[in-house]
């Protein structure tokens, strides 16, 4: 295949040694870029494939020279094959006997509900393969995944029992002589946790918008070249806990966007889905046949958001008599409707996302209840919508893929595939005709439903919806809030807000930046976490370290803080807030906190100690987002629980004990870093500073100590920081237009590692690649938010 201009600038990149991050859009040609960069060289390469199936084939296209193969594949090639007996051993073991195993033996009463032996196994056998998906290092609360049928104080409950028990199962798993199932999983997270040195001279990763966490670490800890390629619009599996790395990965960014699948037409419908997706990525159709957008009566495949509409699809098929598959076949759905059968008739279930539910009037009730029910809604949706006598029928009647005339898939399982004829089911657009911007993760889904399709494609289903989403320009987000209306934070999340744009032309690369930030992380320990909290609020944990930070340099939480206690108490709409009498007391309480926390600096007779100082911060902390979102989130809110006769003390006991711990961890990291910054005269100690660009974009930064801007980064994967965090803090740096603070460092600090990490400001934006003076680059910045401002009213 002769190479594209794009291809052949990619393979040449690559031949120069560059880290890469490929870019490359559905249908352009992806793997035989690959396959170049393979020939360019005879070093010794490694490609790692989403799946089994796609490392085979790539074995049959890579030379000699490159190994192929998946992460799991890498794994028991290392250590897993040690462990082969296990697993032929356990691959059927019943879950009676992995509770026997675990020594589980009788229900468990959690409020109303009671899990049997079978389930209580089901979810400590679940805790530890989201553990293995994980960069953790040891088992931990959070990893129980949701529990149908019980509210957050009982999953919580649920996940203090069974952690011993799932801590132990991974030891026994980790055991030569262990009993319990063993998983291919398994043998991933043990083989990541020895830190492997991959034996290659560059790596090639493949799909690397939906990595798994390990995986991700163990790419971005070797030495060798790196590629990553993948599409961010095509990012899907979030859901799953799949990460897209490319976007802060430390290589050059390189787009392939020729695409060979399709033609102009099909093209012209991606682009549109790829501008809603806030991506800046434009394909050409570019195909040997050419494409068309028409109605297709019985096409090769229709795509579908959910099972639901799935279902409606293929009934409409067998009405027809027309042969139908559904891909995935219709195990699952069969599944499902047997347990509704067995809720209906009033006896329990073992279908684990259903079986603490006593009927299905449980179940209906408790998905429209709980907001975080998602997948459950959607079985609910597909039950009651179809019966399921009638879900049984339609699967019996279903035709296995190879002998159907159509196929039909959700978009989920639809990725990596494409048909000749294609058409969109309707389930994407709402049944109301209100002029309306899709959010980002909706176009993604669009976007890869779309481009599945060779040379029809039907987007009738879509079509009205895609007619609705044109009313939101490019110049604004999903809600239609104009871009350059956004604080700092928020333009950086689209590449074509005024912010994003300047720092892209200016400052074109972070991913230098991102390099050397990753080799000062180098060696750092694990970050410290909570452990025995099931969802801690990492959030609210980020804003109670900030405070904590700038006490102790000090200096008051800040004038977000009090804006929020003045705004809670005001008579001005507030989303989502309380009656007036529980906004007066709550006003009464946030002023309260501000005091005491005031008179900590002010009054040396009314020190606190640390366990209440925590405990203030944290509540003050929901106070600043009722400020800075412009609502009052019921939601894993503190505020929430108050009503006119709370009070401040019993407010400040309601605080969970993790964040006291969690807090109490992170302040003595910070001891050594932050007593040189404590000791400079309190005119060099600036929290929480404005700039002079800060009327133009809303932007304050947490400290400047002795000339040093300090970002500070509560977070607990370091790894992760990439192109947003850097840009943010150019941001702050670039919008000291008059240079008040004289700022001569950046750095950024590690909250839950301790570390700070510095750079000169020349050597920072030597770096990020400026070409002109920083007094420059800040008039520069300042005329082009000016302009953005004017052509925002004139628009």
């Amino acid at each position: 295949m002769k190479a594209t201009e794009e291809q052949a600038a990619a393979r040449d990149s690559f031949a120069s040694g560059n880290d890469l991050a490929l870019v490359a859009g559905a249908g352009t040609g992806k793997t035989s870029t690959l396959v170049m960069m393979g020939a360019a060289s005879r070093r010794r390469g490694m490609y790692i494939a989403f799946n089994k199936p796609i490392a085979q084939e790539a074995r049959t296209r890579f030379a000699d020279n490159v190994y192929c193969s998946t992460s799991h594949g890498l794994a028991y090639r290392a250590l897993g094959g040690r462990f082969k007996a296990r697993l032929d051993a356990s691959r059927h073991m019943p879950l009676w006997r992995t509770a026997q195993l675990l020594g589980i033996d009788r229900d468990l009463a959690v409020g109303s509900r009671r899990l049997k032996p079978t389930t209580l196994a089901h979810q400590v056998m679940e805790m530890v393969r989201h553990f293995c998906y994980s960069t953790d290092q040891q088992v931990a609360a959070r990893h129980l995944g949701t529990v149908n049928g019980l509210d957050d104080q009982g999953q919580q409950f649920l996940a203090g029992v069974l952690l011993p028990r799932a801590r132990w199962a991974w030891d026994d798993v980790c055991s030569p002589n262990g009993t319990l199932p063993f998983k291919h999983d398994h043998y991933l997270k043990m083989w990541a946790l020895t830190r492997p040195r991959l034996h290659a001279d560059y790596i090639l990763l493949d799909e690397a918008q939906d990595t798994n966490p390990v995986l991700e670490e163990v790419f971005l800890a070797q030495d060798a070249q790196r590629v990553c390629v993948g599409d961010p619009s095509q990012q899907i599996y979030e859901w799953r806990h799949a990460k897209d790395i490319m976007s802060g990965f430390p290589g050059q960014r390189m787009e392939l966007t020729q695409s060979f699948r399709f033609g102009p037409a099909i093209a012209d419908v991606a682009n549109h889905w790829l501008r809603a997706a806030t991506s800046t990525m434009q394909l050409t159709g570019h195909a040997a046949e050419p494409s068309r957008l028409t109605e297709v009566n019985v096409p090769d495949a229709v795509l579908c958001r959910g099972n639901s509409d799935a279902l409606a699809e293929v009934l409409r098929f067998l009405d027809q008599n027309v042969p139908v598959a559904l891909v995935g076949g219709g195990k699952p759905l069969l599944t499902i409707a047997k347990a509704a059968i067995d809720l209906q008739a009033g006896r329990r279930t073992s279908h684990h996302d259903l079986a603490l539910f006593s009927s299905w009037d449980e179940v209906r009730e408790y998905a429209e209840q709980d907001s975080a029910a998602a997948d459950l809604k959607a079985i609910v949706e597909l039950v009651d919508t179809y019966g399921p006598q009638q879900i049984i029928r339609t699967v019996q009647r279903m035709t296995d893929e190879a002998q159907a005339r159509v196929v039909v898939s959700t978009v989920h399982k639809a990725k990596g595939r494409e048909w000749n004829r294609v058409r969109i089911g309707t389930g994407f657009t709402p049944l109301d005709d209100a002029p309306r911007a899709v959010h980002p993760a909706a176009a993604r889904l669009i976007y890869v439903a779309v481009t599945r399709a060779r040379h029809l494609l039907d987007i009738t289903g879509i079509k009205r919806l895609q007619a609705q989403s044109t009313s939101a320009t490019a110049d604004t987000t999903a809600n239609g809030v104009p871009l350059a209306q956004l604080p700092l934070t928020g333009q950086l999340k689209y590449p074509r807000s005024p912010m994003s744009t300047f720092l892209a032309c200016h400052l074109p690369r972070p991913e230098r930046l991102i390099a050397n930030y990753l080799r000062h992380t180098r060696g750092l320990p694990h970050p410290v976490q909570p452990l025995n909290e099931r969802r801690p609020d990492y959030a609210a944990l980020g804003h109670t370290i900030d405070y904590r930070l700038r006490l102790s340099l000090g200096s008051d939480p800040g004038l977000a803080a009090i804006a929020g206690v003045d705004l809670i108490g005001s008579t001005h709409p507030v989303d989502g807030a309380p009656a007036p009498a529980v906004r007066a007391n709550l006003h009464t309480i946030g002023t309260s906190v501000l005091n005491r926390l005031h008179a900590h600096l002010t009054d040396r007779n009314r020190l606190l100690d640390d366990d209440e100082l925590t405990r203030l911060c944290f509540i003050t902390g929901f106070f600043e987002a009722v400020y800075r979102n412009g609502v009052f989130h019921r939601k894993r809110n503190l505020l929430a629980h108050v009503d006119e006769h709370t009070t401040v003390n019993s407010l400040i006991s309601a605080v969970p004990s993790y964040v006291v711990d969690d807090i109490d961890e992170q302040m003595k990291l910070a001891e050594e870093p932050f007593a040189p910054l404590r000791n400079l005269p309190a005119d060099k100690r600036v929290c929480g500073p404005v700039f002079a660009g800060s009327a133009d974009v809303k932007a304050d930064a947490d400290f400047i100590t002795g000339g040093v801007l300090i970002d500070c980064k509560a977070i607990t994967r370091p790894h992760r920081l990439g192109r947003e965090e850097v840009q943010q803090i150019a941001g702050y740096l670039l919008l000291d237009y008059d240079n008040r603070y004289d700022i001569h460092e950046v750095a950024f600090y590690l909250s839950r590692q301790g570390a700070l990490i510095r750079w000169t400001v020349p050597e920072f934006l030597n770096t990020l690649g400026a070409r002109i003076p920083l007094s420059a680059m800040r008039t520069a910045l300042r005329e082009h938010l000016s302009r953005s401002r004017v052509a925002g009213r004139e628009g």
